[in-house]
């Protein structure tokens, strides 16, 4: 049998990257090109302008502009062209082999835990992953209106080149809109597979995060859940992100782009010293003592959460010197 860090590993590592790689095929396969055929459209527009006005200074009027807004329109409509209903489709087919892959994990976590490998039970997708899916080709189209609207001009009154930058950044958000939604969707119908093993087998849930997550995922890895599968809402290792109002939780993804998972967790398994939830614990709180900022969040946030950690009894002297260098901004 497996010892807790060799569990960690099995989760941080190995199926995560499996279910990191899900994730980025599934977004590769619905974005099919249009965010790169997006993102050149700006050294396009800045010929054109160029062409049209001579400096990008130039207000730019007449009927020269509206030419020009005319063709980028007809761009970005060119290039965002199906990526809505595309995404959806690729998405909600993506999702049922998501949740069996979550199944197939919180198997392979028992296995590893007891010694006996255990039958991987049916599984759903859960609703909150198809309705993401569903609403995707939405989503994506009332962000390309949008752009369409601010590349008119009566929206580039007065604003010149800014005007044509921002309507662009208007439509390359589309693109973005689908890998956050296939992100979360596939994340979530995966974790929501391991959660509907864990019931199946009288299990409560583990919450597993990254070894560098964001201030709010650290808080909760190592955690337990209920009876009924929930996890208490609010947490963050930054006390100005807690809240004790918000509304229990059923388990990660906590946030776009979380990569935390919730494996099963019997009742009565060790939870003290040395245990797997001990381990997550430890490895939470050397994180946030460490600094490692993530691209989600402020080095105040950081700091705050070091800050808040020195107040706890018990930290190492290792922990304690790295959190009073980070809250004091010296990492």
């Amino acid at each position: 049998m497996a010892t807790p860090q060799q569990l960690a590993t099995l989760v941080q590592e190995q199926q995560t990257d499996e279910a990191t790689t899900l994730e980025q095929q599934t977004a590769e396969e619905a974005d099919g090109g249009a965010g790169a055929a997006l993102a050149g459209l700006i050294a396009a527009a800045l010929a054109a302008w160029i062409a049209a006005f001579g400096t990008l200074t130039a207000a730019g009027a007449g009927a020269k502009l509206v030419s020009l807004l005319a063709g980028l329109r007809g761009d970005v409509d060119r290039a965002g062209r199906g990526l809505g209903p595309r995404s959806a489709r690729v998405l909600e087919a993506a999702l049922p082999g998501a949740a069996r892959m979550g199944a197939s994990h919180a198997a392979g976590f028992l296995t590893r835990v007891t010694g006996r490998r255990p039958a991987v039970p049916d599984v759903d997708v859960p609703e909150a992953a198809a309705d993401v899916a569903r609403g995707l080709a939405r989503d994506v189209a009332g962000q390309l209106e949008l752009a369409a609207r601010l590349l008119s001009p009566r929206m580039m009154s007065g604003r010149g080149w800014r005007g044509v930058i921002v309507g662009l950044a208007a439509a390359r958000r589309a693109p973005g809109l689908v890998r956050q939604a296939v992100s979360w969707a596939v994340h979530r119908a995966i974790n929501d597979g391991a959660a509907q093993t864990a019931e199946h087998y009288g299990a409560r849930l583990l919450w597993i995060a990254e070894p560098t997550a964001c201030v709010r995922c650290a808080a909760y890895s190592g955690h337990i859940s209920t009876a009924d599968g929930q996890f208490p809402g609010g947490l963050s290792m930054d006390p100005k992100s807690r809240s004790s109002t918000t509304a229990a939780i059923d388990g990660p993804p906590l946030h776009p782009r979380c990569r935390c998972r919730a494996v099963p967790w019997m009742p009565g398994w060790d939870t003290g010293p040395g245990s797997l939830p001990a381990l997550l614990q430890g490895q939470a709180l050397r994180n946030i003592a460490a600094g490692r900022g993530r691209p989600s969040e402020s080095n105040a946030a950081r700091r705050r959460a070091a800050q808040a950690l020195l107040t706890r009894r018990n930290l190492s002297a290792r922990v304690r010197r790295e959190a009073t260098a980070t809250a004091a901004g010296r990492t």
